[in-house]
């Protein structure tokens, strides 16, 4: 299949409440383990890149990557820009191929957000690409955006109803308790602003800070409109200790194909896991 833009997808997950996974990739080992869990599983997913990600192995060689698994795919692939600051690199990924973006300028005041929110909407939607949108701090790290956790803030529902009535983004990712990273204690979720949101709203929400969250947490969110999942801190795990973990069993084997492999079970296993828990298994 060819790629395909989150506007679809997102919206038949929303409607029939399971969660779209969406996972950051880092190579073309996890890229390629993220589509064929998916095949497996026949459930559509969503491959994430990382600003970092695309500034560190350019827009080229991603997109030529992501197309080739893609097309040779049964099930619906989207490409999704995660957490960009930087317009010029969202307009670089647009020209490249991605069919979906996210601008990250939840950090700004609420008008300066709005205001850089619509800037790529208008960048986007000419060229049929799905733009999420985001409102509240999110505590915790992802790539560089740092949030000091007593700084961190719940979204503001007025906000949030006048960013999406006014916007018409095609995912909203609102600050509702979730961390970035790995969560130091128990997450308090608020479970009562997403609903409120999600009565007042057609516009399928974004979970973010997925990776440590409980399967009920997980089912609960998805159930308040939670269509779209994400899912990256898990997966540089698996990454690092797939290889850390072949090398501690064979310490005297320096076979790289070997290595690659070991991490490439590893991250499809955690891409299945999730998967199954967000209810998209047989949803392609």
């Amino acid at each position: 299949m060819s790629l395909e833009n989150m506007k679809a997808m997102l919206n038949k997950a929303a409607e029939q409440k399971y969660g779209v996974g969406a996972f950051n990739i880092l190579d073309y080992n996890s890229t390629k383990a993220v589509v064929l869990a998916a095949e497996k599983l026949k459930a559509p997913v969503i491959i994430q890149t990382s600003a970092k990600t695309v500034i560190y192995w350019g827009t080229k060689a991603i997109i030529n990557w992501v197309k080739e698994l893609a097309e040779e795919s049964k099930v619906p692939v989207a490409l999704h820009l995660d957490h960009c600051k930087d317009l010029a690199l969202i307009q670089d990924c647009i020209n490249a191929g991605w069919t979906s973006v996210m601008i990250d300028a939840s950090s700004k005041p609420f008008e300066e957000n709005l205001s850089l929110s619509r800037e790529v909407i208008d960048m986007a939607r000419p060229e049929d690409i799905t733009v999420e949108v985001e409102l509240g701090a999110i505590v915790g790290v992802e790539d560089d955006i740092h949030v000091k956790e007593q700084d961190a803030h719940l979204v503001n529902i007025e906000q949030a109803l006048e960013m999406c009535f006014t916007l018409r983004p095609d995912c909203f990712a609102p600050a509702i308790g979730t961390a970035h990273g790995l969560y130091k204690g128990t997450p308090k979720i608020a479970f009562d602003l997403l609903e409120n949101i999600s009565s007042q709203i057609d516009i399928p929400l974004a979970l973010h800070g997925g990776t440590g969250l409980s399967v009920e947490v997980f089912k609960k969110c998805i159930a308040l409109g939670c269509a779209k999942v994400n899912i990256s801190t898990q997966l540089k795990y698996a990454h690092i200790d797939g290889f850390v973990n072949y090398h501690k069993a064979h310490d005297t084997e320096y076979n790289p194909l070997k290595v690659i492999d070991s991490q490439y079970k590893k991250l499809e296993d955690a891409v299945i896991e999730n998967i199954k828990i967000f209810g998209s298994e047989g949803k392609a």
